[in-house]
């Protein structure tokens, strides 16, 4: 199919760009984990709301889903939520006018991640439950990712519009758009594989998986 090649030669021309947004992203979540180490009462206050916001927020009918037990119930509305407002809300749409926009909600979001999900706290997050949500943390970062390197090619079609083919920077802009939206499948798809994984990860290791 003509959308996974072009999809390929997207990732095997600008590799080293996707490179760099993985060590930017998952440094950061590292940087995280250290202030969290530095700072537990910040961790804590950070997963006291978070977890208010799964109960009775706007996330609510997230942690509905996981309460429910049904793995494939929880995957869906995991998946309807971090891709369209995870992904398509935070990042991609925002970027469309203001492509820098994707790097700095990626920071602010990697951080958070880092203070809140790699070091355990007793009787809240211990160890047993964590680890496996490490493999989460990975699959659901590499699909953020892979939406933050399409929108910093954005920024690469404006700086230099030759490396698209085009000497216009809005003819490689608009080409730089498209091809974002050609890596939203390669977003899709992680984002399907770490919420399936997650949602059976999470209901199984807390004991209500039916």
């Amino acid at each position: 199919m003509s959308l996974i090649k072009d999809i390929q030669d997207i990732l095997k021309k600008d590799w080293k760009l996707l490179l760099a947004v993985n060590i930017f992203y998952f440094g950061l979540v590292i940087i995280g984990a250290l202030i969290a180490l530095s700072s537990p009462d910040l961790q804590l206050m950070l997963l006291t709301q978070t977890g208010e916001s799964f109960s009775e927020g706007p996330l609510s009918a997230v942690g509905e889903a996981y309460q429910s037990g049904d793995v494939l119930r929880a995957a869906g509305v995991t998946l309807i939520t971090n891709f369209f407002l995870g992904t398509l809300a935070v990042i991609t749409i925002p970027s469309l006018i203001f492509p820098i926009w994707a790097p700095i909600m990626g920071a602010i979001r990697a951080l958070m991640w880092g203070i809140m999900l790699i070091i355990p706290v007793e009787g809240v997050l211990p160890l047993k439950n964590l680890i496996p949500h490490y493999l989460t943390i990975l699959l659901e970062g590499e699909a953020y990712v892979v939406a933050i390197f399409a929108c910093v090619r954005q920024i690469k079609a404006l700086v230099w519009p030759k490396d698209f083919g085009e000497e216009s920077r809005l003819k490689a802009y608009l080409i730089s758009i498209l091809d974002n939206a050609k890596l939203l499948v390669v977003v899709i798809l992680l984002l399907t594989i770490a919420a399936l994984y997650e949602a059976w990860e999470v209901q199984y290791f807390a004991g209500i998986l039916n």
